[in-house]
């Protein structure tokens, strides 16, 4: 996983990426996640969620596998 701090901007231009890429992308509990086609949050083979985003002071944490981005 790969965790960054980003801009609203930034982060709300990856959600839009992401979801014209076919992700479906939703707020859970506050926070930025990937769902599957059973509206469960995607995790990779270790157990983490894909991507996550939490805002944070004005910016947002983000978390992400790095094949998602790659």
């Amino acid at each position: 996983m790969t965790t960054r701090i980003w801009t609203k901007r930034e982060t709300q231009q990856t959600i839009k990426q992401l979801r014209q890429a076919g992700y479906n992308i939703a707020k859970v509990s506050g926070l930025y996640r990937i769902l599957d086609d059973n509206l469960e949050i995607w995790n990779d083979e270790d157990g983490a969620a894909l991507f996550t985003a939490r805002p944070h002071s004005g910016r947002y944490i983000v978390r992400f596998s790095p094949a998602l981005m790659g």
